[in-house]
């Protein structure tokens, strides 16, 4: 229901754009986005140089779908997938998200959010990652600047939101999980 809701808000944010003006629109936060990347603290799944970043809510069902779509793909065809946590949809998001960052292995840590997802009864719903006791000054940091690039997202701002450069280096956004793995391999395929 709540993806639904911030989906129709983002297409109604651009009701009054044309078609080719909307995608022209969504490219250039795309691109804003993709600008800003470097300041993000992300956890790296796969090695390579084709690059897709995905800003996720450790708590977000959408986000858990796209992870376990994702995997697979980690590392097959020179593919990166770089995980963008930022805390917003649950009193729990920001210290799970911290305790990402914080893991000696953020990978492992990601991991384990998302295996134990929803199962896991010391974390709470949604991710399976125990929040962190402490937050440090650094960790609140990091995730202040991921919210902040996530938010020159606009009216786009929701979960899991994913962004990459295709072939011909235009910047690409794509806002919730794919339908089925053809879309996603689809999306994928399009990735520089």
């Amino acid at each position: 229901m709540i993806r639904r809701t911030l989906v129709a808000a983002a297409l109604a944010a651009c009701a009054a754009c044309g078609p080719a003006q909307a995608a022209s629109s969504v490219r250039q936060l795309a691109d804003a986005m993709l600008r800003q990347m470097p300041r993000t603290t992300a956890v790296s799944l796969g090695d390579g140089p084709r690059v897709v970043d995905v800003f996720f809510d450790p708590n977000c069902p959408y986000c858990h779908e796209l992870y376990e779509d994702l995997r697979p793909w980690a590392g097959r065809q020179g593919l990166r997938l770089r995980w963008i946590p930022v805390a917003v949809l649950a009193a729990s998001s920001e210290g799970k998200a911290a305790a990402m960052l914080q893991a000696t292995d953020r990978g492992k840590a990601l991991a384990r959010n998302e295996d134990d997802y929803g199962e896991n009864p010391r974390a709470g719903s949604g991710g399976g990652l125990v929040p962190a006791a402490r937050l440090t000054a650094a960790t609140r940091e990091e995730l202040a600047r991921n919210l902040q690039v996530l938010h020159a997202a606009g009216p786009y701002f929701a979960f899991p939101l994913m962004v990459w450069r295709d072939q011909s280096g235009q910047a690409r956004m794509f806002l919730g999980a794919p339908r089925d793995a053809a879309q996603l391999e689809s999306l994928l395929a399009t990735v520089r």
